[in-house]
């Protein structure tokens, strides 16, 4: 039976993907996990491999296309084997590359982005190569850095029937900012003043602020449609609520021994190793320890079942600043079998990923438990909801020096100690109460008597 080819999940907040270039013909032979196509969201382009070993038997999705998580996009089988959707769907997609220069063609309708944050004032004129088509990510690293959908089209393309890729777009941003390059007149989206001059243009925007949100003049509201991101946010948070019995428990934590260990330490290993040793990474240490000590905590309930997981994929909540703000939780591998400068490691890299769309599929599935920071934005502590299928969830609050009430040999006195909370979201059809308090018990008497050094 022919194996389908289906649009992926790749985030949380991520509900459709842009079919950008097959890079196999109907009839061609592949082998399972080989790269078979790209496709593109507003947060990564990936490429998807191949489900099995056979031949692609039909391209039911043209590049180009938008789509939602789930679709059918072909089937890979054995040479002959007759699928579903009936015959090729695709040559025509893939006889199309013609990349005859069409000077002044009479403006063909380009396809608009699946999520628009702001009307375009006005069609874009098409590249040169006669290709219209900008991958959702092109188009967002384009806006970051105040580039139109107009000045897109005039840089030469390298990919599919001329289309201007991630790569064609950063060497063109470099040469702009090194004043190498010379905008062509039709820099609309440009700022205001009409005065030719690239480099201001190309200047990445200031540090990241909240989206802006203009109320027309003379209006009390502005009512739009909610975005795809958004929604699918919506959708899955109601639904983990309603599958979930949410209880949350709070513990503060004294990190004084973490800190002493850190100061002591952080210079040296951010010059050894070339990544920070932040707090998150001796917390993610400490987690995964108690995890492997409380087993109901790395579990989950599949079909009636309770599934305990012998090893640990921590998720690490990773905060996007995009137009419209994401969350992407990337999973770090057997996390539990590796020391702190692995951990460090793997979430330098993890979170860069992230935030620079290049991580990939695989890497956004298949965790056992997620570790969100809101403490990081100044929060004392919030109260998360649950990752499904996972059962728990921990959140960690801002850490600062605060007055304590010590014993010191029998005596009250008061001390300056570096405190911070954390909180457990918890399943309660899976693990109550106490399981749960054992649990964070656990972590805080390792944060709190800390003595493994980097």
């Amino acid at each position: 039976m022919a194996d389908k080819v289906i649009m992926p999940q790749l985030g949380e907040s991520i509900a459709e993907g842009t079919i950008v270039k097959w890079l196999k013909a109907p009839g061609e032979s592949v082998k399972k996990d080989e790269d078979l196509l790209v496709i593109s969201t507003d947060k990564v382009e990936a490429e998807i491999p191949a489900p099995s070993d056979g031949v692609l038997l039909t391209i039911d999705v043209p590049e180009g296309e938008t789509v939602n998580v789930g679709t059918t996009l072909g089937y890979v089988g054995a040479e002959g084997e007759a699928t579903p959707s009936g015959g090729d769907a695709a040559p025509a997609a893939e006889a199309a590359p013609e990349p005859e220069p069409q000077p002044e063609p009479a403006a063909p309708p380009a396809p608009e982005p699946a999520v628009t944050l702001e009307p375009p004032p006005a069609p874009p004129a098409p590249a040169a190569s006669g290709n219209t088509f900008i991958s959702p990510l092109v188009r967002k690293i384009a806006a970051e850095n105040g580039i139109s959908d107009a000045e897109i089209f005039t840089i030469p393309g390298t990919g599919n029937n001329g289309r201007v890729t991630k790569k064609d777009l950063k060497k063109y941003i470099a040469a702009k900012a090194a004043g190498t390059v010379s905008t062509p007149a039709p820099a609309a989206a440009a700022a205001p003043a009409p005065t030719p001059a690239p480099a201001p243009a190309a200047a990445p925007a200031p540090a990241p602020a909240a989206p802006a949100v203009v109320i027309p003049q003379g209006e009390r509201e502005l009512v739009q449609p909610m975005s795809t991101m958004r929604r699918v946010i919506s959708e899955n948070m109601v639904a983990s609520k309603a599958t979930s019995p949410h209880v949350t428990t709070f513990f503060d934590v004294d990190y004084t021994a973490i800190d002493a260990v850190r100061n002591q330490f952080k210079a040296a290993f951010k010059a050894e190793e070339g990544v920070s040793l932040t707090y998150t990474t001796f917390l993610a240490y400490g987690v995964c320890q108690a995890l492997k000590r409380h087993p109901y905590v790395n579990a989950e309930i599949r079909d009636g079942n309770v599934v305990f997981k012998k090893d640990v994929h921590l998720g690490i909540a990773v905060a996007l600043s995009d137009p419209e703000p994401g969350l992407m939780v990337p999973v770090i591998r057997n996390a539990d079998q590796m020391n702190l400068r692995g951990i460090a490691h793997a979430i330098a890299d993890l979170a860069l990923r992230a935030r620079t769309k290049k991580i990939k599929p695989n890497e956004l599935s298949g965790g056992t438990f997620t570790i969100t920071n809101p403490g990081n934005y100044g929060a004392i502590i919030g109260t998360p909801i649950i990752n499904q299928p996972q059962v728990a969830i921990l959140g960690v609050g801002r850490i600062q020096k605060e007055p304590v009430v010590l014993d010191v040999q029998g005596t009250d006195a008061i001390g300056i100690r570096k405190m911070g909370v954390m909180s457990l979201s918890f399943d309660h059809r899976l693990v109550d109460g106490a399981t749960a308090d054992l649990f964070m018990a656990d972590v805080k008497k390792t944060l709190e008597t800390w003595n493994v050094n980097p």
